[in-house]
């Protein structure tokens, strides 16, 4: 039986917001008690709860776009709460003590509802009608088309409100069919306009296929003339995909034009001089001409991809987001590009040995320009409190791809090298942990909970970092725990000592054979066996007996140091171009 504690924090997090219970139970609340009131005759504190009610639905709809969306999906949204609160009031008769107020109340809010349901409509027009959500960045008038129309939260609520304080404070009926009327007048003044700017929108549409925002896309395609197309798809969270590549491509000579397909992920991409476009839309994308591109760069294997790989004028290359052991390496989705672009020899050699049939002169091994600024230092016995940079992946898209540490041994980790005394840690998370599996969510939050206690007490810095590069703590850290990923990979570059959480639990040698990225590191079982010996490595305790081996795999994973520059990323693209010019030149 769960505690009310561990209950409460549940709850918060599938509604998204440590804000969205208190509010739900305020707001809802008020509203229950509203009609208990009246039932004992308490009209004045019925009228008052009624108020109260009305107020939250400023944070209601604001702070709590989760909760907001589970009422109106149950039917239960700002008309029908306003409706609701209305019959109680109606139902107040020491309030509104005569018939004339009654039905000056009752005919004044029926034409407010119906402004509401107006303005409700229209949002589930925009929602799943033809006019598709759009948003740029860095492109010329700065088009954009909202996925809602405006909420206009402070005139709403304050009409609703206004409306009950006059009929609660005992007006005259004039006076409250004056406010009913009135604030039905003024919220129609200000959705008249919304209403019929997506009615031009849709017009337009209907007539040349554009609406003028996209066109105005359009017409910044056809002057800037973009070269190179580089897209991306997916949750917010995996903007660390795109912001990984961004100072490579504001390096190229070219002209380049990144497409994201998630308005979350498009307001989390870092902020650049290249232009961005945020199109959800395929029917939107497969309206624009790209016929000046010559070639598709794409981060990540998802299936909005086929919307630019169509386009046979394009030489697409898979560029990933990082290097690593882990099976979506060697995704069979990765037939479908002209090139894989790997930083080492190991990352063709994932693709071989997965039989896909994927012929030699598609490899092309670029380095991996993001270690390019990863240092050497602080080496062992440089720092008084050694760093230790926990670095776990999440749980994966399934449980073959669960190679987390986070639930398997994660708080027995953390606890240890605290309890060391001689260690700081900073603990990294994958953004995507607890996505799939919320036991990871759980054992998060008792990780952090502990590091936060540890450094209460101990006085040590250990930190817990949200979000950000992680390559700026690489260069804080003696040493790395991890899980295999490409973080595991990038820390090579440093080519300082680190450890792996051996998830299949199938012994040191095994593991190293069956992962290469971890030939060089300490390794770590699901009971926890290999953390104290790595603890020695890092305090100077024991000899770095790998040290000499790292050098090496550093090279097979990533590439010769000299490859793992910005500069050896730009030739790539620029061969890749001058290939699509000589091959794809009929296509244009």
């Amino acid at each position: 039986m769960p505690s009310g504690t561990s209950l409460f924090r549940s709850l918060n997090a599938r509604l998204g917001d440590s804000q969205a219970l208190p509010i739900l139970l305020i707001s809802k609340g008020s509203l229950l008690a509203a009609l208990v009131c009246v039932g004992f005759g308490w009209d004045l504190a019925a009228g008052i709860a009624l108020i109260v009610s009305t107020l939250c639905e400023f944070p209601l709809e604001h702070r709590t776009k989760a909760l907001s969306l589970l009422f109106t999906q149950a039917s239960f949204g700002i008309p029908v709460r306003f409706t609701v609160r209305i019959l109680i009031a109606l139902l107040a008769t020491s309030v509104l003590d005569d018939r004339a107020t009654r039905l000056s109340l009752a005919a004044g809010s029926m034409l407010l509802l119906a402004v509401l349901c107006v303005r409700v409509l229209h949002t589930e027009y925009r929602r799943v009608g033809p006019l598709k959500p759009l948003r740029t960045r860095g492109i010329t008038g700065n088009p954009h088309i909202d996925d809602a129309p405006p909420a206009n939260l402070v005139l709403v609520v304050g009409v609703q409100t206004l409306v009950l304080v006059v009929a609660v404070a005992g007006a005259s009926w004039w006076a409250v069919l004056a406010a009913t009327l009135g604030s039905a007048l003024v919220l129609a003044a200000v959705t008249i306009p919304s209403v019929r700017a997506s009615w031009r929108m849709r017009m337009a549409k209907r007539k040349t296929g554009f609406t003028q925002p996209l066109q105005q896309v359009q017409n910044f395609i056809n002057e800037t003339k973009p070269e190179v197309i580089v897209h991306l798809s997916g949750p917010g969270d995996a903007a660390y995909q795109i912001n990984t590549w961004l100072p490579a491509l504001e390096a190229l000579d070219r002209k380049v034009l990144i497409i994201i397909r998630n308005l979350e992920l498009f307001e989390r991409v870092a902020q650049t001089r290249l232009p961005v476009l945020g199109l959800p839309s395929p029917g939107e994308l497969l309206m624009l001409d790209f016929a000046n591109a010559k070639v598709s760069l794409f981060p990540a294997n998802t299936g909005d991809n086929i919307h630019v790989l169509r386009l046979p004028e394009l030489m697409s290359a898979f560029i990933g987001h990082g290097d690593s052991d882990k099976s979506a390496s060697n995704n069979p989705f990765s037939r479908a590009y002209d090139e894989l672009w790997v930083a080492g020899e190991a990352g063709a050699d994932r693709y071989r040995t997965s039989n896909l049939g994927i012929d030699e002169s598609r490899y092309r091994l670029v380095g991996r320009p993001q270690v390019d600024g990863i240092t050497q230092h602080p080496k062992i016995g440089e720092s008084e409190i050694p760093t230790v940079l926990y670095a776990p992946t999440w749980e994966g898209v399934n449980p073959e791809q669960e190679y987390s540490s986070v639930r398997a041994i994660g708080l027995k980790l953390v606890k240890q090298l605290i309890s060391d005394g001689h260690v700081r840690v900073i603990y990294k998370p994958h953004p995507f942990t607890g996505q799939r599996d919320p036991r990871y969510r759980a054992s998060h939050a008792d990780i952090v909970r502990a590091l936060n206690e540890a450094k209460a007490s101990s006085g040590i810095d250990h930190r817990v970092v949200r979000s950000g590069a992680i390559s700026p703590w690489f260069n804080e850290a003696t040493g790395l725990v991890s899980d295999i990923s490409s973080v595991v990979s990038d820390f090579l570059a440093s080519e300082k000592p680190y450890a792996v959480f051996d998830h299949e639990d199938i012994g040191a040698k095994a593991f190293r054979e069956e992962y290469p990225s971890s030939a060089a590191a300490t390794i770590i079982s699901r009971n926890g066996d290999g953390i104290g010996e790595f603890i020695d490595v890092i305090t100077d305790r024991t000899p770095d007996q790998l040290a000499q081996y790292r050098s090496k795999l550093a090279t097979y994973l990533l590439g010769p140091a000299e490859k793992r520059t910005i500069g050896s990323f730009v030739a790539a693209v620029e061969e890749l171009i001058a290939r699509s010019e000589s091959e794809r030149a009929q296509y244009r």
